[in-house]
């Protein structure tokens, strides 16, 4: 069995909250690769490129929110296998 990091992809539209999701994640999992993504239109385009083990995706983004990067990766026949975790930051609630 191959050892390697665990390859983790983080998207969401505010650079704050990615910057505190990979400082958590290393927290828990030094080992893990934390790759970040602004957009969902980079996202699509690095996750092909890196093959991430899981995604965490925001849903509310502009230009194209979490639903519609969900339907794009998820018609691939590679990318479909990668687990997607929804997540909803409540700023200015």
């Amino acid at each position: 069995m191959e050892n390697r990091s665990l390859k983790i992809l983080a998207i969401d539209d505010n650079e704050d909250n990615l910057i505190l999701l990979k400082a958590l994640i290393k927290d828990n999992f030094p080992e893990a690769i934390v790759l970040t993504a602004l957009s969902g239109k980079k996202a699509i385009e690095m996750a092909f490129v890196e093959g991430p083990d899981v995604i965490l995706l925001d849903i509310i983004m502009p230009e194209m929110d979490g639903f519609e990067v969900c339907r794009r990766l998820k018609v691939d026949n590679i990318l479909k296998e990668i687990p997607v975790v929804f997540s909803n930051s409540f700023e200015g609630r």
